[in-house]
């Protein structure tokens, strides 16, 4: 199955090509996975330890991941995750290119959009003010966590319709930011 990740941390955002095969396996809460990421091929053992936490096997070392959804998101396949592995958070959206082709899309570039804390901490400005009208790529706020100031940008053109937020606010992962139309 080809598949395409795209994959935000404290400091960037990754669309990476994925194509994943499910080795037979004799139980649903386990089994083998063969990957090629972006040209990178190898397998992974899995197994689900707990509800949304998962032990994973990969090139010989151990992992834990805890996978949710996104506050107030239901669970389809395309729903954005937040996964963390360690003391990381990624914010994970998985998208089936077949979807796109058939007309259908978990997120409809066309309809209202809510922006969501990547991470938890604070805002400390906000760059656009509500009914501002935003291109693709343009800074939309800033987030400061653990030191570190991390712009949040639209991912694509449009008007800025709420702002949940202001400077000053503390935020968690997955809390709106601001709706953009």
């Amino acid at each position: 199955m080809k598949l395409e990740i795209k994959v935000s941390d404290d400091f960037e955002t990754h669309e990476i090509p994925l194509e994943i095969e499910r080795l037979p396996a004799k139980q649903a809460d386990r089994g083998t996975l063969r990957f090629d990421l972006a040209g990178e091929v190898g397998e992974i053992d899995w197994s689900e330890v707990l509800p949304g936490t998962y032990s994973i096997l990969l090139g010989g070392r151990s992992y834990e991941a805890h996978v949710t959804t996104q506050p107030g998101e239901p669970p389809p396949r395309e729903a954005p995750y937040v996964v963390q592995v360690g003391t990381q958070r990624y914010l994970v959206e998985v998208c089936d290119p077949r979807r796109r082709r058939r007309g259908g899309s978990a997120h409809d570039p066309g309809g209202p959009q809510e922006i969501l804390a990547p991470m938890p901490g604070r805002v400390v400005k906000v760059l656009v003010a509500e009914t501002q009208e935003v291109a693709s790529g343009e800074g939309l706020l800033v987030i400061e966590a653990m030191k570190m100031q991390n712009e949040i940008r639209a991912s694509r053109a449009g008007r800025v319709e709420k702002l949940y937020v202001r400077e000053g606010t503390g935020v968690e992962t997955g809390v709106r930011l601001l709706r953009l139309a």
